[in-house]
């Protein structure tokens, strides 16, 4: 078998959708081998004990991937949805990941980027372009990776310049609703020891949901509308064999509108409350030095620095509400040290010493009508959440080694120490009984009782909080090499996730006798850390023209962290809430699959996923049925009110599904190579992707009974659920003979299938947001060598 670097940084994956098929005139057809380093050494992928998925450059541009949101169907149990007024990617493996969008919050999948941590969900919308890979590592991954990769971990890894000659490429793509895409890269050697790379990329296309007739911002452009770009410059110096540093700048804009939900798939409109804007800039300096020190040794230094600004205007319909981010900023920074012994030794290891820190602030307000908060309230309202400093430092030391017993048999076995602290210093949520925008008063009143009839504004919340919390996580695991070409492994990992600040107590929860705050008050409020215990079995074969990659896995979790906005039924206030579910079981099978046919002109890969996802104790609140009506879907916790309502609007969701969990998936691709007169090729291929019913929230609403809104509501199906669907993909290309020239032209969703992947409660109809309607385009692709 041919062997072909894919090394990613921290993270290796499998090349299931995109395993290549050796060259026919070798005479000897057979997949690529495919090199890793989830373990963070280089391993052959179909010899590393791990679920893990990965995709080379080639592989995301058959599959037509620009951006993480274009990944789904391509891993097994991976969901991807975006989230609109805040427009961050949000992410789900086995049903495990967040719904806090907030400076406040983090994702259960951990985000690298060439190794370093990206802690904002904000910082997972990179474009993917010019890249070695893109990882998906499955379960949890407390030893290696640490914090917040409960669910697992997703790297991505930009290409290094190369030393060994001049090199650049270009492709343009076009297609519906104006979508425009290009991108570009060059290879420059400096020296024989020193080389730079710099490459660029940019998107666009028209939205998909018009604004309602008569709708004032009717002129503006669309929602949905994408307009993002990025460049990259990266240096690469290797003065000799022991020495590598490797360092990037990348820059990313988003200049698009957001997206807002509509009621109907393909004619979607929205009466928007405000045209759609949103203004991110990033910026993120990455770098990575190893010093090899003799016998194999190495020491590594992983850092980054990384900020983001953003402002986002977000009309939103459904809720009757306007959502402004005025300004938002982050500035993250990572230090990691780490040793390597040799592979070939006996016993290897690595460790290592991690350290982060990321600063935010952020005002966000909300124009809307009247949540009663005061008998001053007027028509419109102004609700605002100002946090001047949320701040998180994270430091870790762990460390991972590999015993060969024997040439067949090797146990694993790591640990890692975690430390976090969170802080919150000055957040206030304020309300004032008037419409505003732009700067606050300076006279706030501390709570709505002082304001004596006058209209003004006052803090309803005061956030000042902090958090500590450590844990050490641990992981054991064996592997025995059955044959040559099946190799089997039994491990068991834990994972731990931070807690989370939210919002604190008003002025009478906190005051003290003497008129003081004691802010000490808010940390009960605190969301606890995420724990969970993971056993997987799994096997792997490598045979010279297929491969099989199985395992069964079983994850035990106790307080699981749970976000949603809860809307209070008689006022309508809309409160983004943090708690945690007593506990959840997820359990199920996944499979990769892939094989060369036709001498290698064939190449026909498969995944199959099958989850059963749980909550096993879970108390917690309707986000948008809080009275009576809720119990249409769920049991009461504590009892019923005279009302028909739950005491405490706490309900028992134990025994339902966790969302954005569906039980089965199954994804199968072929492409075949039709060779010309004269060495060209036409290679057609096409992907289908099956995806069984899952539910959009906790509560696993089905349908909603006639009269549940009105005496005149007639009701509406798969309320909160979106049913079971295929989703088909299909290309064909033309290659030149020199394999210089590339042409093709694709369809994506060719079915138009109708995917909601967000709900909006409480009209007459529901809002979804949608995934992409079926789109047609070509592509032009031309690399100078």
């Amino acid at each position: 078998m041919r062997k072909v670097p894919l090394v990613l940084g921290g993270v290796g994956m499998c090349l299931s959708m995109s395993a290549g098929v050796q060259a026919a005139e070798t005479g000897e057809a057979g997949l690529e081998t495919v090199v890793v380093t989830a373990t963070r050494r280089e391993t052959n992928l179909q010899e590393t004990p791990l679920a893990i998925s990965a995709f080379s450059q080639q592989a995301l541009d058959e599959n037509h991937v620009s951006t993480l949101l274009d990944m789904r169907g391509l891993v097994p149990n991976l969901q991807f949805f975006s989230n609109g007024d805040h427009a961050v990617p949000l992410v789900f493996i086995r049903g495990l990941g967040t719904r806090n969008q907030t400076e406040a919050g983090d994702q259960g999948i951990a985000f690298y980027t060439d190794g370093v941590f990206s802690a904002r969900s904000q910082g997972t919308t990179v474009m993917m372009y010019d890249l070695d890979g893109v990882e998906v590592l499955r379960g949890p991954q407390g030893t290696l990776f640490g914090r917040n990769s409960t669910g697992g971990a997703v790297s991505l890894r930009s290409a290094k310049p190369r030393l060994d000659g001049f090199d650049a490429s270009g492709e343009i793509a076009a297609g519906s609703y104006s979508m425009l895409q290009l991108r570009g890269m060059a290879n420059v050697p400096i020296t024989d020891k020193w080389a730079i790379r710099v490459a660029g990329a940019k998107d666009e296309q028209e939205g998909q949901t018009d604004y309602a007739p008569g709708n004032p911002f009717a002129s503006s452009r669309k929602y949905g509308t994408i307009d993002l770009s990025s460049f990259r410059v990266s240096s690469l110096f290797k003065p000799s064999d022991d020495v590598s540093w490797h360092l990037v700048y990348e820059n990313f804009r988003n200049r698009g509108t957001g997206d807002v939900a509509s009621q109907d798939f393909k004619h979607r409109v929205n009466n928007a409350t405000a045209a759609g804007n949103l203004d991110l800039d990033s910026d993120s300096l990455r770098t990575r030095l190893d010093v090899g020190f003799g016998e194999g040794y190495t020491l590594s230094y992983i850092g980054g620095y990384a900020e983001f600004s953003q402002a986002q205007m977000y009309g939103n319909e459904p809720q009757g509400d306007t959502r402004n981010t005025v300004d938002s900023s982050y500035k993250g920074t990572q230090h990691e040290l780490q040793l390597t012994n040799p592979t070939e030794a006996r016993f290897n290891y690595t460790a290592g010493l991690y350290y982060f820190e990321e600063e935010n602030s952020i005002r966000f307000d909300m124009l809307h009508g009247s949540w009663g908060f005061t008998p001053q309230d007027q028509s419109t309202v102004l609700s605002t959440f100002i946090q001047p400093a949320r701040s998180l430092e994270t430091q870790s030391a762990y460390a991972q080694g590999t015993f060969k017993v024997t040439d067949a048999l090797r146990l694993t076995a790591g640990a890692r120490y975690i430390d976090d602290t969170r802080e919150d210093k000055g957040g206030r949520s304020i309300d004032c009984t008037f419409a505003l925008r732009g700067a606050l008063p300076n006279n706030l009143v501390r709570n709505a009782a002082a304001l004596n009839g006058a209209q003004g504004c006052y803090y309803r919340q005061y956030n000042d909080m902090k958090g500590d919390w450590s844990k050490t996580t641990w992981m054991a695991r064996g592997e025995y090499d059955l044959t040559d070409t099946v190799m089997m492994y039994l491990s068991y990992e834990t994972g731990w996730k931070s807690g989370v600040l939210q919002d604190g107590k008003g002025y009478d929860d906190l005051v003290t006798p003497s008129g003081s705050l004691d802010f000490s008050r808010n940390n009960s409020l605190l969301q606890k850390p995420e724990e969970v215990d993971s056993i997987e079995l799994g096997v792997k074969t490598d045979f010279r023209d297929w491969r099989l990659s199985a395992n069964v896995f079983y994850m035990d979790f106790s307080d699981m962290q749970v976000t949603g906005a809860v809307i209070d039924p008689v006022t309508g206030q809309s409160t983004l809430t943090n708690t945690n579910a007593g506990g959840a079981t997820i359990k199920g099978l996944e499979l990769e699959a892939s094989a060369g046919l036709f001498d290698g002109r064939g190449q026909l890969a498969a995944t199959f996923a099958y989850l059963d996802a749980k909550y096993d104790e879970f108390f917690g609140n309707e986000q948008n049925f809080g009275d009576a009506r809720g119990r249409i879907w769920n049991n009461c916790a504590f009892g019923v009110e005279a009302s028909g309502a739950c005491v405490g609007n706490v309900f028992n969701f134990a025994g339902n599904n966790l969302p954005y969990a569906p039980e089965y998936q199954l994804t199968v691709q072929y492409s075949h190579e039709f060779p010309l007169p004269g060495g060209a090729a036409v290679v057609p291929r096409i992907r289908a992707s099956y995806y069984d019913d899952m539910f959009l929230g906790w509560e696993n609403r089905t349908d909603r009974p006639e009269g549940t809104l009105s005496p005149t509501d007639p009701g509406e199906k798969d309320f909160g659920l979106q049913p079971a669907y295929t989703m088909v993909d299909a290309a064909i290309a033309y290659r030149s003979s020199t394999d210089q020239w590339t042409a093709e032209a694709f369809v994506t969703n060719a079915l138009d299938e109708e995917v909601k992947t967000e709900a909006f409660y409480g009209t007459p109809r529901t809002f979804y947001s949608w995934g992409q309607r079926r789109e047609v385009g070509v592509r032009l692709k031309y690399k100078y060598k």
